[in-house]
């Protein structure tokens, strides 16, 4: 087959060597399957490609929220996240002339995107940018905290349709996973692969994107990687945990 490889962030921010590490062991263990390798640039995916993609999940959240307070019988915003009630209000901020030219925007990258990749098997990309977090740690504090709570508090969340802050809710959300963006938009299959583990024993994965309608070619790649890998031979170290002890 022949795979392409795309290297870069969406949004123009920065991967881990980690990261990077574990998408030339894609490449890597893709050779050795026989397959040959193209590096490619998605042009069209950009971070204008993003900011249309943020504010349809914007919108899409505020009408979710709708519909469930009719379910209800009642407003459901004291029950939601804070993150949550900050989405759907910044959701409510937009016209439908506006959703429907981002989703034209949208619709348009995708097909471009579709014809650009149709010669290729798979298309190789990172699925995080950084080696996996502790439980908690994408939570906002300090700053982020007091801005996330002054949005919710005083109803400032139209100040997220100036690009210079949407551009900074961008970042701090997806800083994390830039990618699997991409394919939300476009609907194409994509499958993670299990290629890597970090120094620390935590796994990084590398996703495959096919042609639309083409998830049997991914499924066969996908089972030709995983068996490269020896990833089937790994077993999780187990610790037999110590017995309680009864206080003096």
């Amino acid at each position: 087959m022949t795979i392409a490889v795309y290297r870069k962030s969406p949004l123009g921010l920065a991967i881990s060597a980690e990261t990077m590490a574990a998408l030339d062991k894609a490449v890597s263990l893709a050779r050795d399957g026989g397959h040959s390798i193209e590096e490619i640039d998605l042009p069209m995916i950009d971070r204008s490609f993003m900011a249309d993609f943020a504010r349809s999940v914007a919108s899409a959240t505020a009408g979710f929220v709708r519909g469930e307070n009719v379910r209800n019988g009642r407003p459901i915003g004291p029950d939601l996240e804070r993150s949550t009630r900050v989405l759907a209000r910044f959701g409510e901020t937009f016209s439908a002339g506006e959703l429907y030219a981002g989703l034209e925007r949208l619709h348009a990258a995708s097909r471009n995107l579709i014809s650009w990749t149709a010669k290729y098997d798979a298309v190789l990309m990172p699925v995080i940018a950084h080696p996996p977090l502790k439980v908690g740690a994408m939570n906002p504090a300090g700053a982020d905290e007091f801005l996330e709570n002054a949005l919710d508090r005083l109803r400032l969340t139209r100040l997220l349709r100036i690009e210079q802050f949407l551009g900074q809710l961008m970042d701090k959300s997806l800083w994390f996973t830039h990618w699997p963006a991409i394919q939300n938009v476009t609907g194409q299959p994509s499958i993670s692969l299990p290629v890597h583990v970090t120094d620390a024993g935590l796994p990084i994965g590398i996703q495959a994107a096919g042609r639309p309608g083409d998830e049997a070619t991914l499924l066969s790649f996908a089972a030709q990687m995983e068996k490269l890998s020896g990833w089937l031979d790994r077993r999780a170290p187990l610790r037999r945990p110590e017995p309680a002890r009864a206080a003096a």
